[in-house]
């Protein structure tokens, strides 16, 4: 994986770079929808997150699953 720094990068620090993602997700969507839905915006904040994650995660292990084929 000399050749491809970004992808070993990505693959030692997957679970952090889906968490912060999940956070981030959720921050936008949260931003989206509080002008509309006040405070009771924040209930959906344990459904976003766990969205968000899920979506980020997916993108590392589609990263692990690239690298398994070419290494």
């Amino acid at each position: 994986m000399e050749r491809f720094p970004a992808l070993s990068m990505i693959l030692r620090h997957g679970r952090v770079f889906a968490a912060l993602g999940a956070v981030g997700v959720t921050a936008m969507l949260l931003l989206l929808m509080y002008p509309t839905l006040g405070r009771y915006s924040l209930v959906a904040i344990p459904v976003l997150f766990p969205f968000g994650y899920v979506l980020v995660k997916s993108y590392v292990e589609m990263v692990q699953i690239v690298t398994e084929m070419v290494h």
